[in-house]
């Protein structure tokens, strides 16, 4: 989840324009709807923590998965 949020901010810095444009969207939503900008970006956050927690989990049960596999081939 990190390396795919640092990616997309990479291309972004990498494209001056493109960021100029996102730029430029979201001072004029602040500037035109800012309790729904609010709203948008604290979604945005929440679907952002999820991605993190739902990573979280999936690495715990791997490694719990491979250190299980493990114990069992030494018992072998």
């Amino acid at each position: 989840m990190h390396a795919f949020i640092m990616g997309i901010w990479a291309w972004i810095m990498s494209n001056p324009l493109i960021g100029l444009g996102v730029g430029a969207v979201v001072v004029f939503l602040f500037w035109k709807q800012p309790r729904q900008t609010v709203k948008l970006v604290i979604a945005l956050l929440v679907l952002v923590a999820l991605g993190y927690l739902v990573s979280g989990i999936i690495d715990f049960a791997m490694d719990s998965a491979i250190v299980k596999e493990r114990m069992i081939e030494k018992n072998e």
